[in-house]
């Protein structure tokens, strides 16, 4: 885990062209953006649809793990239980399984929730389009991970939205302990060096970021395959997971963060 102060936003128009505002950790929220979350209730179903499944996964694992209800070793990516066993669900939960409870989980799991609650709200309702984001980054990441043998890719695939995040909103200021600002274009790198001064190993971070960053360029920036259909989710993962409209995307999980995407309020 990473061990970071508040979140502020300076302002600065981030690349959607929405102004930005200073919002420390625990703030209320903008004019319209609901406020805070008035109990877990409120927290828990003000989140976007996908980032409330993932972490209720993420926590629901943990607990079933914590009370060996179910083992981690029935978790991990696992090829061969997968193509000869057909446990087809380690395909789901290594994405979802964040270790047992401590501090570095916590630290994880509010990553996940702002940073992926954020980004969801960049797609203006359209679960099913970043549902499809995810799936594909998944893949990238099982496909590098053929080499790296890491057996949980949480980490990679929650660092991948943090890329993504800071590629769509580069202006933002990102506030450490209130000590010193980063442009949210250079965080993912900061916390490469936190994690390695932390003693851990960037190698998930660094899988994550090469795959939000492949994703990012073909999907925004490289004309040939700008908005390319495979981009887009297909038809029966949309029927699957019907999109939500603005409306529904308010900010009262945690209240930092308006419809339609934004900092979220802890850089982390």
């Amino acid at each position: 885990g990473v061990l970071l102060g508040h979140t502020s936003e300076k302002s600065l128009p981030s690349c959607g062209g929405d102004k930005t505002r200073d919002m420390p950790f625990g703030a209320e929220g903008p004019p319209g953006g609901g406020g805070r979350a008035s109990g877990p209730a409120e927290f828990y179903w003000g989140l976007p649809k996908i980032t409330r499944a993932w972490f209720t996964l993420c926590i629901s694992l943990t607990i079933l793990s914590a009370l060996s209800l179910v083992s981690p070793t029935s978790l991990y990516i696992d090829w061969p239980s997968i193509l000869r066993r057909f446990q087809v669900w380690r395909l789901v939960t290594t994405f979802c399984f964040l270790g047992k409870f401590g501090w570095p989980f916590v630290v994880n799991l509010i990553f996940m929730v702002q940073y992926s609650k954020t980004l969801e709200k960049d797609f203006q309702g359209r679960a099913s389009e970043f549902l499809w984001m995810l799936i594909l980054g998944g893949i990238g990441i099982c496909i590098i991970n053929l080499h790296f043998q890491m057996p949980f890719l949480t980490i990679p695939l929650l660092f991948m939205t943090i890329w993504v995040w800071s590629r769509k909103h580069p202006n933002a200021q990102m506030s450490v302990f209130g000590l010193f600002n980063i442009l949210s274009a250079y965080f993912p790198w900061f916390l490469i060096v936190v994690t390695m001064l932390m003693g851990g190993s960037p190698v998930g971070n660094l899988i994550g970021y090469f795959v939000g960053h492949v994703y990012y360029f073909l999907k925004e920036n490289y004309p040939p395959t700008r908005d390319h259909p495979i981009f887009f989710p297909p038809v029966m993962l949309q029927k699957l997971v019907q999109d939500e409209g603005l409306g529904a995307q308010t900010a009262a999980a945690g209240g930092a963060v308006r419809a339609g995407g934004g900092v979220p309020p802890w850089g982390g």
